[in-house]
């Protein structure tokens, strides 16, 4: 399948210390490709680099064939590649659909902070809310302060933000950080939907969510790829093996 986002020796150094060396992942259109690995492994520097939230040392990205690799943090969602992190980072006293509405409208601000225009009034910014409401399943929490919402739903509406600059390519970290066991099934259900609109990279430490959801999975440790494969493949890998559960066993 043809490549959406890709890494050519991606490498990044502070000082004498290397958190990524040489990474070089092809992610494929229309998949959900995860990142795993031991704690300690190099997988948020990857993913600061893909989002541009820190520049690389060496190497290049590639996002639809375009060189992204200098491109500001900022101009990277415009670009088609937007990012949740694990820590929530929502408006608390606001209402779920002001933060879905806020997020459309940053996209553009000279178009969307105009201040003398009324905040109840119809537009592209409310229907694109409307939409990714439907599509979270958070329609009937319109209205909810996010203070308000559960830690599930609050997770669920951090992919909704992202999801509001219409990416090509959607990077999530951890996306069932902190959820209880009966919050996860909505998690899984929005992931397998969202293929059908977007690429979808993640970062997850829940092995049977990557297992039932992930379609490619690449493996580091050290700061290095030890593996790529379907998520059969590499929980057969007596390297993946090795990594996670040391070399005595």
């Amino acid at each position: 399948m043809k490549p959406i986002l890709e890494t050519k020796a991606l490498t990044k150094r502070y000082g004498d210390f290397v958190a990524n060396t040489d990474i070089s992942v092809s992610i494929a259109e229309g998949t959900i490709h995860g990142v795993i690995g031991p704690n300690g492994a190099g997988k948020t520097t990857f993913f600061n680099c893909l989002a541009g939230t820190v520049p690389t040392s060496s190497g290049q990205i590639l996002l639809a064939g375009k060189d992204i690799t200098r491109l500001a943090q900022h101009a990277r969602p415009l670009a088609g590649l937007s990012r949740s992190f694990q820590v929530t980072s929502l408006f608390a006293d606001l209402s779920v659909f002001e933060n879905l509405r806020l997020a459309h409208q940053a996209m553009s601000p000279t178009r969307g902070f105009v201040f003398w225009r009324s905040v109840d009034e119809a537009g592209p910014s409310a229907d694109a809310a409307d939409h990714v409401l439907e599509r979270t399943s958070l329609s009937s929490e319109r209205d909810t302060l996010v203070s308000e919402l559960s830690h599930g739903q609050q997770r669920v509406l951090e992919v909704g933000v992202a999801l509001m600059s219409q990416p090509r390519v959607l990077l999530l970290d951890e996306p069932t950080s902190g959820m209880g066991i009966d919050d996860i099934p909505q998690m899984i259900t929005l992931l397998k939907a969202l293929k059908d609109e977007c690429t979808i990279v993640l970062i997850e430490h829940n092995v049977g969510l990557v297992t039932e959801v992930c379609d490619a999975v690449t493996v580091l440790q050290g700061g290095k790829v030890i593996s790529e494969g379907t998520p059969q493949e590499v929980s057969q890998d007596e390297k993946v093996i090795t990594a996670y559960l040391g070399d005595e066993l």
